[in-house]
Parts: structure tokens; sequence; C-alpha cells
């Protein structure tokens, strides 16, 4: 697109200096040939005039009206004299108007307007130049101020595609081009909101399902062990009471999956959701034999995603239970008119300038995906995730309050 941009001025440029030029070379040209003529004709009339009162047609006479290297025949009623030498090749010849019964002709070589013309032909080439020139570095800068923002488009949707949910390309200087830009950026927001909902609905089902498939598990092992008939079979009828749990379960998770509401914006206590988290984490940090607590707000009213909020907030507290050490603190309070859900915990923390939001960045061998997506699902709702302190490491998530 560059050179194509380059070359189009370019061309353009061209075309227009030469439809104006070269018309103003044949008007000039033309005006040259007409402008020595003249001074030749009054070049002859004043001969002429000379002529007429003195009587004489010599050179000394002549000299102060002919000029270097012109030559004049001056007729007279009695005879015709030529002063000076007849100018070689191509000849320029006009005569006087006046009559006074002396008739000159002066001649003059055609070299003097073939000379003008020649520079008015170079000086018409020079501003062809010139002027192409000055469009092409035009049209460089011109190109350099289309394709940068075209790169960062380039390079938005190359990070969408590898799956980096948290590019942006913000605005862009140019309306046409913020057009794409914001259509690009909600439609990057809109990905991250997908994605969070089929992490969320992930995170459903393995939960929804571990308890009965943990059930059927621990009665079909006891049914295993029973020879009593009536006992055995009471505990059949237990285990298909929990199949029956599991089958319901499944077409439950199913049917809101096809709901397609998984994660929308809704008014979400922030700060009852922190609570639930922390219920569903404390048996898994006590397994680690790691301290965990909580201090929440007694309410946290905010308008979220709460499958985005849940997730991002799940990545936090499994990031503190994996890379930190010693007490893990879950906090929901609000600062400022913003909710804030902070996780920190007493670890070694983050080396100062590590890029820990950036996709497949990991210290302990995962994926390195989940930090990038939490800050993905967090933004999409107009949120921020963001390192508060490096040592002891300390995340938290920043919600706009809620809009009355």
């Amino acid at each position: 697109m560059r050179q194509q941009l380059i070359t189009t001025t370019a061309l353009i440029a061209l075309a227009a200096v030469l439809v104006l030029g070269i018309p103003l070379g044949i008007v000039e040209s033309a005006r040259a040939r007409a402008d020595a003529l003249g001074r030749l004709e009054r070049e002859a009339d004043g001969i002429a005039a000379a002529v007429g009162t003195s009587q004489r047609a010599d050179a000394r006479t002549v000299s102060p009206w002919l000029r270097s290297g012109h030559a004049a025949d001056i007729r007279t009623a009695t005879a015709t004299t030529r002063i000076g030498r007849m100018p070689k090749g191509t000849v320029l010849s006009t005569r006087s108007g006046a009559t006074q019964g002396v008739r000159v002709t002066v001649y003059a070589s055609a070299s003097e307007v073939t000379r003008r013309r020649r520079n008015v032909w170079l000086l018409v080439v020079g501003l062809a130049v010139v002027g192409t020139a000055a469009a092409i570095g035009l049209a460089v800068l011109q190109a350099r101020r289309f394709v940068r923002p075209l790169q960062r488009l380039v390079s938005t949707s190359e990070r969408l595609g590898s799956g980096d949910f948290s590019a942006r390309t913000g605005r862009l200087d140019l309306l046409e081009l913020d057009r794409v830009a914001v259509a690009l950026d909600a439609a990057a927001a809109q990905i991250a909101q997908l994605v969070g909902r089929q992490r969320e609905f992930a995170a459903n089902v393995s939960h929804q399902l571990r308890t009965p498939l943990t059930a059927m598990i621990l009665r079909l092992d006891e049914l295993a062990s029973l020879k009593d008939p009536a006992a055995a079979h009471e505990e059949i009828e237990a285990t298909l009471r929990v199949a029956d749990r599991l089958n319901r379960t499944v077409n439950d998770l199913l049917a809101l999956a096809r709901a397609g509401d998984i994660g929308e914006p809704r008014d979400v206590d922030l700060a009852d959701l922190a609570r639930r988290h922390a219920h569903d984490w404390r048996p898994v940090y006590a397994r680690a034999g790691r301290p965990f607590t909580i201090d929440t707000d007694p309410s946290l009213p905010a308008r979220v995603s709460p499958g985005g909020v849940a997730q991002a907030l799940d990545v936090l507290l499994e990031n503190a239970l994996t890379h930190g050490r010693g007490r893990t603190r879950l906090t929901a309070t609000s600062v400022e008119g913003r909710s804030v859900l902070a996780v920190e915990d007493s670890g070694p923390g983050v080396a100062e300038g590590f890029p820990i939001f950036d996709r497949a960045v990991s210290t302990a061998g995962s994926t390195g995906l989940g930090l990038p997506l939490a800050r993905a699902l967090v933004e999409a709702d107009g949120g921020r995730l963001i390192l508060a302190r490096l040592r002891p490491a300390r995340f938290e998530i920043v919600i706009p309050g809620v809009r009355n």
C-alpha cells in the first residue's frame, strides 16, 4: 500500500505539472519570438528615423540604434546600404513601420529566441522535477500516517488471533480507521466474554459433577462389600437417587449453556462472591498446609459478569497457592467509590520488570494463560486487574462503582 500510494501521488503531481507546464512553455516560446520581433521592429524604426533626419545611411549614423551582432538593410530613394555583418544560421528579420522615404530591414540571429525558449522549457522541466519530488516527499509522510495505524490494527488482530484477548488498538487519530479500531476493540471484549463464559461453564461442570460422582463412587464401593441382599438393595436405591441427581445436574448445565446467559452482566454483590470463593478455597489451602484469611465489607454492589470476575478471582487464588508462600489473604472493600478484590500472600513476590501479564509467561511450568485471560475478562467489564505490589505480591481486581 505504501508503494502504491507514493507512486500514485507522484504520477498525479507529474500529470498536474505537465498539464500546466506544457501550455505555459508553448505560450512563453511564442512570446519569446514576438518579443524578439518587437525589439527588432523598434530597432528598425529608430534607424529609419535617424537616417531620415540626417539623410545619411552610414555606420556612424546607424550605430547608436543598431545592436551588436545585428545587420540592417537601409533602402532610400537612390540606393540600398547594408550596415553590419549578416548573422549566421537561422535569421529573424523585420521591417520598420515608419516610411519617411526610408525602409529599414533589421536582421538578428534566431539563437536569441532559441536560448530564451530553452530557458523556458528548462524551467518547466525543473518545476516538474521539484513538484514531483515534493509530492513524493508528502506522499511518504502521508503513507507513514496511514500505514502505522494499519500496522497497529494488524498487530492487534494477530494478538487476538493468538489468544491474547487483552489486546486493544486504542485511538488512531484517523476517523475512518478509528471506527475500525473501535469495532475491533469491541469484538475483542466480546471474544473475552465468550471465552470467559466457556471457562465459567467448564468450572460449573467440574464443581457440580464432582460431588455426585464422588457420592456414587463411595456407594458403589460400599455396595461391593455388602453381602446382605436387603442392605444391597437399599444401597442400589441410594445409588440410583445419586444418579438421578447427576442426570438433573447435567441437564441443568446443558440448559444453562444453550441459554447463553453464563456471565451476562448483572447486579452482583462482590463481597458475597468473595466469601463464597473463600469457602470453596479454604479446604484446598488447608490440605496444602497454608493459612487462608478473608476480610470483606458487608456489601459491595456491582454490575459485572460474575463468571468473568469469578474466573479472575480463581486465577489469583490459584496463583497464590502455587507460587506464593505463607498466609494468603483475600480482601473485598470499597476504595474511593470503586470495589477492590485483593489477593496477597507472604511469598517472594514478582521480580521487577517481569512481564507477568504477557501471554505464555510462566514461572512454574504452567501454560501462562491464566493472568492474561483474567485481565481480559476483568477489562471486558470495564474494570482493571493490576499488580499493586511486587514483594510480597498483591493483585487487585478494581471494579467501577454502580452508577445510580
